[in-house]
């Protein structure tokens, strides 16, 4: 009888109760994707700041964000835009 309980007492130690082995394997993995995610988002705020400073103090930086960003030209420049045909016309003519 006493190897019984000795038995189950074990068993729910390991498998059942509030701070169980599979319990804490969770956390652990928890953990890890968390430990993971905020490495990531680090990165992420890290280039952002560093993009900041490099917008904020390099010439080049903001002249290439001028342009692509807001269509700024420098004095002389034209700005040429490629199309595809209009497929609705052309068939019209085509008839």
């Amino acid at each position: 009888m006493a190897l019984a309980v000795l038995v189950l007492a074990a068993l729910f130690a390991w498998r059942g109760g509030l701070f169980s082995t599979s319990a804490l394997r969770a956390l652990e993995e928890k953990e890890s994707t968390s430990t993971a995610q905020a490495a990531r988002l680090q990165r992420e705020v890290d280039s952002l700041a560093l993009f900041a400073d490099s917008l904020e103090h390099v010439p080049a930086v903001q002249e290439r964000v001028a342009r692509e960003t807001f269509g700024m030209l420098r004095p002389g420049e034209l700005i040429f835009t490629i199309s595809a045909p209009d497929t609705a016309r052309r068939d019209s003519l085509g008839k």
